[in-house]
């Protein structure tokens, strides 16, 4: 049985090793110590392939969250569709969009089973539903339209969820009682609900906060969290059969020289899978294409 983990990691795009790039040489271990540093042409490793994806789509302006990240779970070039990058929440154009055409929701309506693994609170939905706009991000609308039920803080106790930063430091600051784990010990909770699902959906989005505040230490512990987080994700695939594949939005924590996005490459990591699987992903040029290859995924 096929099964897929999508790592989605907010803000992370392409650029040559240099002193303002800290995540130059995150995911070494997966792609033979080339980590994620510019390349403008697929490049083949061991068990793994790395492609530059365009996250511009055509559309003057730096990337941006809401479009991007659209695109990547519809397959539709949002920034087209609106005419311009839309940062944070999605308009009403885009809810829409999402609604019709999530990819949780289309896999869902082909037999394949889908959940999240990020845990939320009922304070995220308590404090956002307060808002007569669309205070909510693309992940959960995504999450939200296959009708698969979100992981709360019962499901994280039971070792069945993962917090946003993959250790749940941020969010015992916030006051909660729960366990801070390990990023290894977060790699299993991956497998553990890999057991049941055939496709698994995780967002982490502290490249993003850090890249913003250009707070480059916080930044660089969060690379290492990562790293040792992805290798036990990868270290426990059936590599022929189960794939984890890692993808950005838009670039931003790449270049420490501006707190802003990027229009760099962003990477579309593919790790397993199979080789077939990997030299159809090497075809994918940018974030539309990401859609197609899950569908071709589970093709058969």
């Amino acid at each position: 049985m096929k099964k897929l983990f999508l790592f989605f990691i907010d803000g992370i795009g392409l650029a040559p090793a240099s002193e303002n790039n800290p995540i130059s040489g995150l995911f070494s271990g997966l792609t033979e110590g080339f980590g994620l540093k510019f390349t403008d042409k697929p490049l083949f490793f061991k068990d793994s392939v790395l492609c530059p994806l365009d996250a511009c789509l055509g559309i003057k302006g730096e990337p941006q969250s809401a479009t991007g990240q659209s695109t990547i779970f519809t397959g539709e070039n949002a920034p087209a569709l609106l005419g311009y990058h839309l940062p944070a929440f999605p308009n009403e154009e885009l809810v829409k969009l999402i609604a019709e055409k999530s990819i949780m929701k289309v896999l869902a309506e082909r037999g394949v089973s889908v959940t999240s693994a990020n845990m939320y609170s009922h304070r995220f939905f308590e404090e956002r539903r307060q808002s007569e706009k669309n205070r909510f991000p693309v992940s959960t609308l995504t999450i939200e339209a296959s009708g698969t039920p979100f992981r709360m803080i019962e499901e994280y106790r039971s070792g069945l969820a993962v917090f946003a930063d993959i250790t749940g430091e941020l969010i015992r600051k916030r006051g909660y009682e729960i366990d801070e784990i390990e990023p290894e010990e977060a790699g299993r909770r991956i497998h553990g609900i890999m057991k049941d699902w055939q496709f698994v959906f995780f967002e982490y989005f502290m490249t993003d906060h850090y890249g913003h505040k250009r707070k480059k230490e916080e930044l660089i512990r969060s690379i290492e969290v990562l790293d040792r987080f992805a290798s036990a994700v990868a270290s426990g695939l059936d590599l022929e059969e189960e794939a984890m594949l890692i993808v950005s939005d838009h670039g931003n924590a790449e270049d420490m020289t501006t707190g802003g996005h990027t229009g760099n490459f962003v990477p579309g990591l593919l790790v397993g899978g199979g080789l077939e699987m990997r030299e159809s992903f090497s075809r994918s040029k940018s974030l539309t294409d990401i859609y197609n290859f899950f569908l071709e995924y589970y093709k058969n």
